[in-house]
Protein backbone atom coordinates (compact mmCIF):
# COMPACT_ATOMS: atom_id res chain seq x y z
CA UNK A 1 0.00 0.00 0.00
CA UNK A 2 1.29 3.72 -0.65
CA UNK A 3 1.46 6.09 2.05
CA UNK A 4 -1.54 8.13 1.58
CA UNK A 5 -3.72 4.37 1.65
CA UNK A 6 -2.18 3.64 4.53
CA UNK A 7 -2.58 6.82 6.26
CA UNK A 8 -6.20 7.04 4.85
CA UNK A 9 -6.58 3.02 6.36
CA UNK A 10 -5.12 3.68 10.07
CA UNK A 11 -5.29 6.98 11.24
CA UNK A 12 -8.72 8.32 12.26
CA UNK A 13 -10.29 11.33 11.11
CA UNK A 14 -9.05 14.30 13.43
CA UNK A 15 -5.49 13.26 13.57
CA UNK A 16 -5.53 12.62 9.57
CA UNK A 17 -6.61 17.14 9.62
CA UNK A 18 -3.83 17.64 11.98
CA UNK A 19 -1.38 16.27 10.09
CA UNK A 20 -2.44 18.80 7.66
CA UNK A 21 -1.53 21.54 9.51
CA UNK A 22 1.87 22.86 10.08
CA UNK A 23 2.55 21.05 13.28
CA UNK A 24 5.97 21.47 14.76
CA UNK A 25 4.81 20.56 18.69
CA UNK A 26 4.27 16.46 19.20
CA UNK A 27 1.29 15.10 18.93
CA UNK A 28 -0.28 13.22 21.96
CA UNK A 29 -1.73 9.58 20.38
CA UNK A 30 -2.85 6.30 21.00
CA UNK A 31 -1.39 3.76 19.10
CA UNK A 32 -3.25 0.22 18.43
CA UNK A 33 -1.78 -2.81 17.62
CA UNK A 34 -2.16 -6.45 17.10
CA UNK A 35 -1.30 -7.57 20.61
CA UNK A 36 -0.31 -4.81 22.48
CA UNK A 37 2.52 -3.22 23.60
CA UNK A 38 6.01 -4.86 23.14
CA UNK A 39 9.78 -3.91 23.06
CA UNK A 40 9.99 -3.09 19.40
CA UNK A 41 7.29 -0.65 19.91
CA UNK A 42 9.22 1.26 22.36
CA UNK A 43 12.22 1.29 20.19
CA UNK A 44 10.54 2.24 16.73
CA UNK A 45 8.51 4.82 18.77
CA UNK A 46 11.92 6.22 20.68
CA UNK A 47 13.53 5.74 17.19
CA UNK A 48 10.96 8.42 15.90
CA UNK A 49 11.18 11.05 18.59
CA UNK A 50 8.57 10.02 20.96
CA UNK A 51 7.70 9.01 24.16
CA UNK A 52 5.84 6.15 25.32
CA UNK A 53 3.20 7.27 28.04
CA UNK A 54 1.25 4.53 29.03
CA UNK A 55 0.40 0.94 28.37
CA UNK A 56 -3.15 0.97 27.32
CA UNK A 57 -3.21 -2.98 27.61
CA UNK A 58 -6.62 -3.28 27.72
CA UNK A 59 -7.33 -2.07 24.25
CA UNK A 60 -4.02 -3.55 22.74
CA UNK A 61 -2.57 0.22 22.64
CA UNK A 62 -0.22 2.33 24.19
CA UNK A 63 -0.57 6.30 24.59
CA UNK A 64 2.64 8.37 23.53
CA UNK A 65 3.78 12.14 22.41
CA UNK A 66 5.29 12.19 18.58
CA UNK A 67 5.72 14.12 15.93
CA UNK A 68 3.54 14.31 12.54
CA UNK A 69 7.07 12.98 10.85
CA UNK A 70 7.44 10.65 13.25
CA UNK A 71 3.48 9.60 12.71
CA UNK A 72 3.71 9.32 8.84
CA UNK A 73 6.50 7.12 9.31
CA UNK A 74 4.53 4.60 12.66
CA UNK A 75 2.24 4.12 9.70
CA UNK A 76 4.37 1.99 7.50
CA UNK A 77 4.79 -0.49 10.53
CA UNK A 78 2.65 -3.56 9.60
CA UNK A 79 2.27 -3.82 13.75
CA UNK A 80 0.46 -0.70 13.87
CA UNK A 81 -3.26 -1.32 13.26
CA UNK A 82 -4.56 2.33 13.94
CA UNK A 83 -3.57 5.69 15.34
CA UNK A 84 -6.26 7.45 17.23
CA UNK A 85 -5.77 11.73 18.41
CA UNK A 86 -5.43 11.41 22.05
CA UNK A 87 -7.76 14.33 23.28
CA UNK A 88 -10.04 15.20 26.21
CA UNK A 89 -13.42 13.59 26.36
CA UNK A 90 -16.04 16.00 27.87
CA UNK A 91 -19.30 15.19 28.62
CA UNK A 92 -22.71 16.63 27.13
Amino acid sequence: MDEQTLMNNKLDRELFVKLSEDNYEPLKVIIQTEDGLKDSDKTLVKSLGGKIKDDLYIINAFSADISAEGIKKLILSPRILRIFNDGNVTAL
